[in-house]
């Protein structure tokens, strides 16, 4: 596993926290509002066949169903961007966060 990149993204007064490491065949995605990862979701998603299908994603979650939206449209953008599997491990420990996070992407 190579970490490949690791940003802080202020929005608003909330810290995200991301990394993206590359695996054999595919990547794995944190993000959180924590400096220390949880597992909130996990989700995976598939790049598209050609550039006119959509990514199809198919969701597990762990720890109740929170955040499900926001993490599918996550792994589908970054998914159809890389071109290879995505698997997103996604936490965010304040509950209010979604609605603000939504916004910019």
């Amino acid at each position: 596993m190579n970490i490949i990149a690791e940003k802080n993204i202020q929005i608003d007064n909330i810290t995200i926290y991301l990394t993206l490491v590359k695996l054999y065949r595919g990547y794995v995605l944190f993000i959180s509002d924590q400096v220390n990862f949880g597992l909130g979701s996990i989700t995976l998603s598939t790049p598209p066949l050609n550039d006119v299908l959509k990514s199809t994603s198919v969701s597990y979650q762990l720890f109740g169903m929170e955040h499900n939206l926001l993490s599918k449209m996550i792994v589908e953008k970054a998914a159809s961007y890389l071109k290879e599997p995505v698997i997103l491990l996604f936490f965010l420990k304040g509950k209010e966060m979604e609605n603000k996070l939504i916004k910019p992407i």
